[in-house]
């Protein structure tokens, strides 16, 4: 028997899919640790490695500079994947006010502030 046939069997599933698994939950363990497990988009919590989605918060697809944007680091944000996969699609159509994302584009309307405040509100009780 193959090495890949053995472990298929003993993992129950292709290799490569039990290993991003793994990564997907080390990466949202870490992020729930330094507490980082919130949503770009939303300002959610993310709960779980499901709802765990990694975010280019500048599209590096078609920019001047694909690559570095595509790995910088500071680039990078969580989102839901309902979240981070509306945003995509919506490229160029910003998240609707009020929001947590309007907020952080600049809007200071009453509502957009009530839901920041929100936000971090939740985030200083973890």
């Amino acid at each position: 028997m193959c090495i890949k046939t053995k472990k298929t069997k003993q993992l129950g599933m292709n290799p490569g899919t039990a290993s991003n698994r793994l990564k997907k939950h080390l990466l949202f363990n870490l992020a729930k640790r330094l507490d980082i497990n919130w949503c770009y988009q939303c300002g959610a919590e993310i709960k779980n490695a499901a709802e765990l989605t990694v975010e280019h918060k500048t599209p590096w697809l078609d920019s001047e500079d694909p690559i570095n944007l595509f790995f910088d680091i500071d680039n990078i944000a969580f989102s839901h994947p309902t979240c981070n996969y509306s945003a995509s699609r919506a490229r160029g159509i910003t998240k609707p006010c009020p929001s947590v994302a309007a907020y952080r584009r600049g809007c200071r309307c009453d509502e957009c502030k009530k839901l920041r405040a929100k936000y971090r509100r939740n985030r200083i009780k973890k």
